[in-house]
């Protein structure tokens, strides 16, 4: 049984009035509905074959029918027309770009705050990580004898600092020698060009303290991992409540259990992040606390091997033309606005760099 074009304007006006509804649809509204020019007799063995196919799915006796998880990929992959954003939708997301904010975290945590309100749904994000970005600068700086703070620069210019508590006391000279022998061997690569000879030649060129050598080289390693392994943020989630699907308190219960283990929310939005926007529906994410749920999912670039990923949750039942749409335009505002970040910043330190000259 094919799907004909008859039964694929069908099943796009189902589709789209169940999303905009949350009532299963029956022949007969589609035929008052749309311009399909059928009887509703006519939809409803159109709709019956559908079921068949997988695609919709009849609740209970003589209800209407509502998609599938099955309908729903069809229906993002083939059917769905592109939602185009309102003025006032676009107006709101610029004046959110405007805002001077010092902060890499605290920018695009007001922003997916703001694109939480528009969509009316949970927004998760992630900041940029440096996985294939370069390390700019390594530098120990001694508190006291004992103590040594170790200093990351990687990406764009964002800093990482761990502190180093020592057996041993050590003086100003073995600091100086070290960052220079840090800087040598280590500045310029990327986590993974980082080799065993890279360290071989620092524990060479420093002599006999390897135990302090150990230590430092395994705060740097620790310093790139949390640099790696982006924070994940989640804004507007009591917007869920907004939607029929979670008048259901277990589901709630399950859903926001499944919020607040952010690494496991960090893991899914990298299993699934292609480039472009991806949509996950439902069972899709092999995680049963999401079975019901689906994440629409774009990235962000800053250059430098930078990368951050946004997303919207919500029930299967969403509005997934608007959403990609909306995604789609916010993901391309939020890199001008980052990017124009960093670039101020560069130029401040440039400056400064100058004015020190």
């Amino acid at each position: 049984m094919g799907l004909d074009e008859r039964k694929r304007q069908i099943l796009q006006a189902i589709i789209e009035g169940y999303i905009n509804t949350a009532e299963p649809i029956g022949s007969r509204t589609i035929a008052k509905n749309s311009e399909l020019n059928l009887s509703a007799a006519t939809i409803r063995n159109e709709m019956g074959d559908l079921e068949e196919m997988g695609l919709l799915i009849q609740p209970h006796t003589s209800a209407g029918r509502v998609p599938s998880q099955l309908g729903y990929r069809l229906y993002v992959d083939s059917l769905m027309q592109k939602y185009k954003m309102t003025a006032a939708e676009i107006t709101r997301l610029r004046s959110a770009m405007m805002l001077k904010i010092e902060e890499l975290d605290k920018t695009v945590r007001k922003l997916s705050a703001v694109f939480s309100g528009i969509t009316n749904m949970p927004t998760v994000a992630t900041l940029p990580t440096v996985e294939r970005g370069r390390i700019n600068s390594i530098k120990t700086v001694m508190i006291d004898p004992r103590t040594l703070m170790v200093i990351i620069a990687a990406g764009s210019n964002i800093l990482k600092n761990k502190l180093l508590r020592l057996s041993s006391a050590v003086d100003a000279d073995f600091v100086e020698k070290l960052n220079v022998i840090l800087s040598e061997n280590l500045v310029g690569l990327t986590k993974s060009e980082i080799s065993l000879d890279n360290i071989m030649q620092v524990q060479s060129a420093v002599g006999g303290n390897f135990e302090i050598l150990t230590a430092v080289l395994e705060l740097v390693h620790e310093a790139i991992s949390e640099l790696d392994n982006s924070e994940v943020i989640l804004e507007g989630v009591t917007n869920i409540l907004r939607f029929p699907e979670y008048n259901d308190i277990e589901r709630v219960k399950e859903l926001l259990g499944f919020f607040e283990n952010r690494e496991n929310l960090g893991k899914l939005i990298k299993a699934n992040a292609h480039g472009g926007v991806s949509v996950i529906i439902g069972e899709e994410s092999n995680i049963p606390e999401l079975k019901e749920n689906s994440l629409v999912l774009s990235s962000y670039e800053l250059g430098d091997g930078m990368q951050g990923f946004i997303g919207i949750i919500g029930p299967v039942r969403m509005d997934y033309s608007r959403a990609v749409s909306s995604l789609e335009y916010y993901t391309k505002q939020v890199e001008k606005t980052l990017r124009g970040k960093f670039y101020e910043n560069a130029l401040r330190e440039s400056e400064v760099d100058n004015d020190g000259k």
